[in-house]
């Protein structure tokens, strides 16, 4: 049988298991399945990233939940048109964690089945059937990690950029604040109803958990992804960046008001209290109170009222009205789900995780036609940016953007940044490419990538054959070169905002390199220390190429075989044996 109907059966397969659980979650007329899912993965996700060892087992286990959690939002919602309760409240049980974790590890086994067959299906191994409900998988024996270089400098950086604002916390102004927030924590939270959390407000808990969440936001991927005034829907993208600020604001405050409440009351247990629901319409009053309050220190805010407000809230929450924004495997939990019109739930783990791609997504599903506007002005937004970097490093350059490239009055292709460098007659021809975030939606990084791959080919294509063709009188006045420079060296540099990896599969001749942002910038700082000689052009570019793969390809961890099953769905997922090489051998 040919691999594409065996991925069609697989997909199939899979989406006859998914049926048997969302009848299930029909029979469900409160929602509390829904909240007992975001209880259970903000429950294991508070317990997991406080571990002191972290076995592979509890990984893959919190893996299977995240994706499991965000299809099961999406299903639950599906399910009914609506619950019965607007809101919901109880305390955890085995009779209601039980069922609840036996769906969401199936659903998590589903979607993880989903994300290898998209992998397949792109080329990654192969799968077999061996009958109607047994399929076995079976990957290469070596699987090169593409991302790795690029992920190791993202961690570095957001390392850097968090023990930044530690040192700031460690100061003995903000710890002096902080003595007053702890008491201010212990005296303001109190039991409700039992086993459940009540606390009132404090103007120093807004602002310190404000700074607080600031510090996290503004190191993650997308932060600076549109220029402040760009407006979506009439509302400016910094409006959108406050109210996330804010949301993941009192998502911290209100867990450190749990481990407050337990430590107080020793019959609270913290499982019951993590995961709450809250009065919608309450809740966007007191976001447009803080949004114009922190946004006075943001330079040309502007006040928003309840309309806005709202609107902002529908774009950071999920409910039934944007299910498609969960749709894909892998697709990012939102902060906010809306349980009913009257209320919805607090997921610490979308706070936490991916807030940034949700809003991105978000964003782009409400307002398509304002998301491709705006898309148009990152590029000068790069082009900016670079010049910033290197008259920060390499003096004495001569920029040119926007170059055309004709011939016969044909258009070939355009350049986004010319950078010329006379005294080394280096000219950097640069190609920027900004980029969306797939985070772990294997179908969009696919697309993407693909995208990225073949567009770079076709501009490396059209420059080649300009270079080629055209004059030297024609070149030099179509790049506006100095009248005084030699014979130019050209080098062509591309340059992509969030991943560069995927150009390693092309064939790229040695007056060529790529970098993602980061390793330009980081190639850039490293050239500030450079003991060879005075920084240039031609240094710069050996240090872009260097970073690249500094020390060639890097292969995942072996996968150990394991077998899933899904009530009567079996899958096994192995990698093949290293090829072993027959001969004599010589250690290098």
């Amino acid at each position: 049988m040919q691999q594409r109907s065996v991925i069609k059966n697989f997909f199939n397969a899979l989406t006859d298991q998914e049926e048997k659980l969302k009848n299930v979650l029909k029979q469900d007329n409160t929602g509390w399945m829904l909240k007992g899912a975001i209880s259970e993965l903000d429950w294991y996700r508070y317990n997991f990233l406080r571990a002191e060892e972290m076995s592979a087992e509890r990984e893959e286990y919190y893996y299977l939940m995240q994706i499991g959690a965000t299809r099961f939002v999406n299903l639950a919602l599906k399910a009914r048109p609506s619950f019965d309760a607007p809101v919901i409240m109880f305390v955890r049980h085995p009779s209601t964690s039980i069922p609840v974790l036996q769906i969401l590890h199936a659903l998590g086994m589903i979607e993880h089945g989903r994300r290898i067959a998209q992998s397949i299906f792109g080329g990654l191994g192969k799968i077999e059937q061996h009958n109607d409900l047994t399929f076995r998988i079976t990957l290469p024996d070596q699987i090169h990690d593409g991302e790795y270089f690029e992920k190791v400098m993202e961690d570095h950086f957001r390392n850097e950029s968090r023990i930044h604002y530690e040192k700031l916390f460690e100061s003995d102004v903000v710890r002096k604040i902080r003595v007053e927030v702890d008491d201010a924590i212990s005296k303001l939270v109190y039991p409700f109803m039992e086993n459940f959390i009540g606390y009132d407000a404090s103007p120093i808990l807004d602002e310190y958990f404000f700074s607080i969440a600031y510090a996290e936001l503004q190191s993650k991927e997308g932060y600076d992804s549109f220029n402040g005034a760009a407006k979506f829907g009439g509302v400016e993208y910094r409006t959108y960046l406050i109210a996330l600020n804010f949301i993941i604001s009192i998502l911290i405050r209100h867990e450190k008001f749990a481990e407050a409440l337990v430590r107080k009351d020793g019959k609270v247990k913290l499982e019951n209290i993590l995961t709450v629901t809250s009065d919608t319409d309450g809740f966007i009053e007191s976001m447009v109170d803080a949004v114009n309050h922190f946004g006075r220190h943001v330079q040309d805010f502007r006040d928003i009222g309840l309309l806005e407000a709202r609107q902002v809230f529908e774009v950071l929450s999920i409910g039934r009205s944007n299910l498609d924004l969960l749709e894909n495997p892998g697709a990012s939990m939102p902060p906010l789900v809306q349980s009913s019109g009257q209320g919805f739930i607090r997921c610490l783990t979308g706070a936490g995780a991916e807030p940034l791609k949700f809003l991105l997504d978000s964003l782009r599903f409400h307002f398509p036609s304002d998301y491709d506007r705006n898309q148009q002005t990152r590029e000068k937004s790069m082009q900016c940016g670079l010049v910033r970097i290197l008259q920060g490093t390499v003096g004495s350059l001569v920029y040119r953007e926007n170059i055309k490239l004709k011939l016969e009055r044909r258009l070939l292709t355009d350049v986004d940044m010319i950078v010329i460098e006379e005294c080394t007659g280096t000219v950097f021809l640069c190609q920027l490419k900004h980029q969306e975030l797939y985070g772990l939606d294997l179908h969009a990084k696919r697309e993407r990538t693909t995208r990225l791959k073949d567009q770079v080919a076709k501009w490396l294509v059209a420059i080649d054959e300009w270079l080629e063709v055209v004059d030297d009188a024609t070149m030099r006045a179509t790049l506006r070169l100095p009248s005084t420079m030699n014979t130019p060296n050209f080098k062509r540099v591309v340059i992509s905002r969030h991943y560069a990896y995927p150009l390693r599969e092309l064939q790229l001749n040695v007056d060529t390199a790529y970098a993602n942002w980061l390793q330009f910038f980081n190639a850039a700082e490293l050239l500030k220390t450079n003991e060879v000689g005075q920084p240039s052009l031609p240094l710069l570019f050996e240090r872009i190429k260097e970073s690249s793969a500094p020390t060639g390809p890097v292969e995942y961890e072996r996968e150990p075989r394991g077998q899933w099953v899904i009530d009567n769905l079996k899958f096994t997922v192995e990698q093949e044996e290293p090829i072993v090489k027959s001969g004599n051998s010589r250690a290098a």
